[in-house]
């Protein structure tokens, strides 16, 4: 009898374990099926998840690392960077390679005006409204191999404005997660933005 219960207890292992393996390989599959926009998409997705899922995204490829050790790539076109940026104001943590499945920034939800400009040919790529997600970054697909200012301008509920300012570069060596770039009060005055610029309020995902 002990031997029946045993070997059932066994087999039953064996399925489960099998039945694991087979659903990481179909995980792994659809991923490496996705493009690049999609791949961070589904990194969001797995946010904190429980089945020890990791999403990494290098400057050439985003990456995601299943439970039992199983990778699947998605390449980024060469014309393309992900810069995905935290700005904060009290704490922050170091990063290189953004990981949409954990990284955490401070400002969840937090809206701001921010703007790009290329530093050699003094391009603006954007001038808008965000709001921070629910990681509390904000991803932006860029142009590669530039070198781009961005700015930060976030007000609080008690009117103190706060600028932050970094040039970053999109080169295959660069960082795709920024978490340097702390909001710094203003002498508590009235950043530049005008109206316009205000209520072109655009979120991003």
């Amino acid at each position: 009898m002990f031997k029946k219960v045993l070997f059932s207890s066994l087999i039953l292992f064996f399925m489960t374990a099998c039945s694991q393996v087979n659903d990481t390989d179909i995980q792994a599959k659809a991923f490496s099926q996705l493009d690049h926009k999609q791949a961070v998409l589904q990194g969001h997705k797995w946010y904190k998840n429980d089945q020890g899922i990791v999403v990494r995204v290098h400057p050439d490829k985003v990456t995601a690392t299943f439970a039992n050790g199983k990778q699947a790539d998605v390449a980024i076109p060469e014309d393309k960077f992900l810069l995905s940026i935290a700005p904060w104001i009290t704490y922050t943590h170091p990063c290189g390679n953004h990981v949409p499945t954990g990284c955490t920034g401070e400002l969840i939800g937090e809206e701001m005006h921010m703007s790009a400009v290329d530093v050699e040919t003094g391009e603006e790529l954007m001038n808008q409204m965000v709001t921070l997600q629910h990681d509390g970054f904000i991803d932006f697909w860029v142009p590669r191999n530039r070198k781009l200012e961005f700015t930060f301008h976030h007000g609080d509920k008690n009117g103190v404005w706060r600028e932050a300012k970094e040039v970053l570069t999109t080169n295959l060596n660069s960082r795709t997660c920024i978490t340097t770039m702390q909001l710094v009060a203003m002498n508590e005055t009235t950043p530049t933005v005008t109206h316009q610029e205000a209520s072109a309020h655009h979120k991003h995902h």
